[in-house]
Formats: C-alpha cells, structure tokens, sequence
C-alpha cells in the first residue's frame, strides 16, 4: 500500500480540476525550455488551458464553469501546473484567482438580492466560461507599494482618463481584459483606490513587451502603459481610501498569494523528483556505486524531504483554514479584523514556502552534480524561476516582515504608519 504525501484535492470539482491541471503540466513541460530561451510567452498553453475548462475553473457551473470553490482544491491546481511550467502556472493564476474572487461577488449579490450587480457579474463570468474573455491583474508599479498606486484615473465627460505605468503584468501578453489598481479623486477631493477594467485594444494601452528577468522568463509579465487611456464610468469601481486596506483588498489578494505561493512548491516538487531520478540510476568510477548509496547524497535527499514536507503541511493547513472562513462567510464578507489575520497567516506561509522551495531547488542541484548547471537540463531553469518567489506582492520580504509584525503585535498595519 502506497501513501500520498502529495497535496490532494478535496472536492468532487476540485478533482476534476487538478487531474486537468496534472495534463496541462505533462504538455507544457515538453516546451517550457524552449519558451524559457526565447523568453516567449507560450499562448499555446493559455489556448489549451481555455479549450479544458481550466480558465474557466472558478466560474459556477450554472454559468458554464467548473464550480471549483474550494481555495484549498484551485491552490492545487495552480501547484501541479507549477511542476510542469512555472511560468504559466504564475499567468493561469493572475486570471483564474480574479474568477474565483468574481464568482464570490456573484453568489454574495445573489444572498443580498442585489439582482443588478448578480447579473452583471454573470454576464462577466458567461464570457470567461465561454473563452471570450482572459483577465490580468495588474497593480505592481515602480517606486510604491500596492495600496498607493500612483496611476491615476482623471475625471472627464462621461468617464476617465488613465495615465500612468504598471510593472510585473504577468499575462499581459494574452490578456483581453486589464485589471488596473489604480487611484482618483472623488468629490470632495479625497483620494481613493479604483479598479478600472480596461480592454486590451483600447486607445492609450501599450503593452511593452519587455519583459527580459533570470527567471520566469515566459510568464509575459511586461509593463503596461496607459496615455490618457478612456475607461467609462461602470468600468471604474470605487474600492476604498487610498492607502487603506480593505476587505475586497485582502481577500482577492490573499488568494493570489497562496496561487502563486503553490505554484513555487510545485517547481520545487519537480526538482526534487529530478533529483531524485538521478542519484538511483546514475552510477560513478571506481567504484560504480550508485550515486544514491553515498552517506552524504542521502542526507541531502533528506534534507529536501523534511523540508518538502514541512512546505506542503504549512501551505494545506493555511488553504484549509481559508475555505473554512469562506464557508462560514457564506453570505456576508469576513470581516477586515478577520482578514488580517488570514493574510497575516498566509504571509508567514508564503515567507516559508517560497525559502523552503528555494532551498529544495538548490539541494536538488547539488545532488546534481554538473548536469544541474547546464541550461539543456531542466534544474537551471527551476533554479532560476524558484528565486521569484520572495518577491510576489503582496508583501516584497521586508514589507512581509512588518505586516506579519504589526498584525500580531495589534497595531495599524497600513504602511508607513
């Protein structure tokens, strides 16, 4: 009798969803080294990801999706895309964790019987099931952090006006939808937080194409630009002060991290299966041992177990508590209180996570030898693509340490105060 050690869905959808994720990741592993040389985005993959359903797995069923509701079961997915290509595993997320969070906003006005927002947010997941529709969320710009962008929406007749300039744009390059954090002045001349839905074809939007890192080097996460970009007024909602968390804040992104948290576990997972494949059938002079019989290549190997295993029990325990507060926030929204203290626990999770794979990835390469090191072999592009991971937002490590610090502690964790 085997045991599985992995992590494994929990849900009938979720189950469908990541035995899709386990073949997109056979298919896309085939070419992730080709895509990683040319630093090419791999559309094929996001095509094939659209034809299966799989960007489609958070919209409900009755809309023409998956149903995945799970975070715990859509965080294992984005885990087994993450083994075959961590590139597109990062560009599946930054779309499918905005259907998930859209999915919840749709049953939340169906509970509240906001029957306008309900069928306005289902037409939106109608398109995403039928294909019609990939979203990139984009909010990382140079110079600021998350909640103080500095693009900024200005009011005109009839809508807005978008300037200004975002970084990291991860699926940029296939998007048709932008998810632009942005900030405006409402009147009274207060400053707050919108996200504007911008289509990618509208006058004013540059994708830049340049998008040239060590790793993740297929991802297309390009900066976009936006020159006096039009964005009508049902496309710019009003999300909260400038500068302050809330609710829709923590919760979207909160999701995200543990996406792209577990998309790094599952790079790290790969290199310790490649490790491991070859210390038990590659053999050495004079003695002809396998490499695998040698004291200290054991210890290795054991190394990256403890730690792979301490990484997957932190990521599952921090998923599992999530679905538990979404399920008992069936019909209203966690509180902000209650949030921070999730996101404080999904930080601690992604701190350790994201090292833990670093370390595997760098153990695997040891017990490599030289053949990890040349660029045919796949453990150079996990060893470059695995260092990414400290610094997804939110939090960059530094900015980690203070919120984890503060919301401990009780105090105000909004930066800088």
């Amino acid at each position: 009798m085997s045991i599985i050690f992995e992590l494994c869905p929990g849900t009938a959808a979720g189950k469908r969803l990541v035995a899709l994720a386990e073949d997109h990741a056979r298919d896309f592993a085939t070419r992730a080294a080709q895509h990683d040389r040319e630093g090419s985005f791999p559309f094929e993959n996001i095509a094939a990801m659209q034809r299966s359903g799989l960007m489609a797995a958070c919209v409900p069923t009755e809309l023409g999706g998956l149903g995945v509701e799970s975070v715990h079961d859509y965080v294992i997915a984005i885990n087994r895309l993450g083994r075959g290509d961590g590139s597109t595993a990062l560009a599946a997320n930054m779309h499918n964790f905005r259907t998930w969070f859209m999915a919840r906003a749709w049953q939340l006005a169906r509970a509240t019987g906001d029957a306008m927002q309900a069928e306005k947010t289902a037409q939106m997941l109608r398109q995403i099931s039928a294909g019609e529709v990939i979203i990139c969320a984009i909010a990382s710009e140079p110079g600021t952090d998350l909640l103080h962008p500095f693009v900024e929406a200005t009011r005109v007749n009839g809508g807005w006006l978008l300037n200004g300039r975002k970084s990291f744009c991860t699926l940029s390059a296939a998007a048709t939808l932008l998810g632009v954090i942005c900030r405006f002045s409402n009147a009274k001349g207060e400053l707050r937080l919108a996200l504007a839905s911008v289509p990618h074809t509208s006058a004013g939007v540059e994708i830049t194409h340049n998008w040239d890192a060590l790793g993740m080097r297929a991802s297309g996460s390009h900066d976009v630009v936006f020159t006096h970009c039009f964005v009508t007024d049902t496309a710019l909602v009003d999300s909260g002060p400038w500068g302050a968390f809330t609710d829709r804040f923590l919760a979207a992104n909160g999701v995200a991290m543990l996406g792209l948290t577990a998309a790094f576990l599952g790079i790290a997972e790969a290199a310790r299966d490649s490790a491991v494949a070859l210390v038990t059938t590659r053999r050495k002079a004079p003695g002809n041992r396998l490499l695998a019989e040698r004291p200290l290549v054991q210890q290795t190997i054991a190394e990256i177990e403890i730690e792979l295993a301490a990484a997957r029990a932190t990521l599952e325990r921090t998923t599992m508590t999530a679905d538990t507060l979404y399920q008992q926030a069936s019909a209203s929204s966690p509180t902000l209180e209650t949030l921070h203290q999730l996101m404080k626990d999904i930080q601690c999770t992604k701190w350790f996570v994201t090292r833990a794979a670093i370390s595997i990835v760098d153990k695997a390469m040891t017990a490599s030898g030289g053949a990890g090191y040349l660029n045919q072999h796949p453990l150079a592009r996990w060893y470059r693509d695995v260092r990414a991971g400290p610094f997804m937002q939110p939090f960059a490590p530094h900015d980690a340490f203070e919120y984890i610090g503060k919301v401990t502690l009780g105090l105000d964790p909004a930066p800088g105060v």
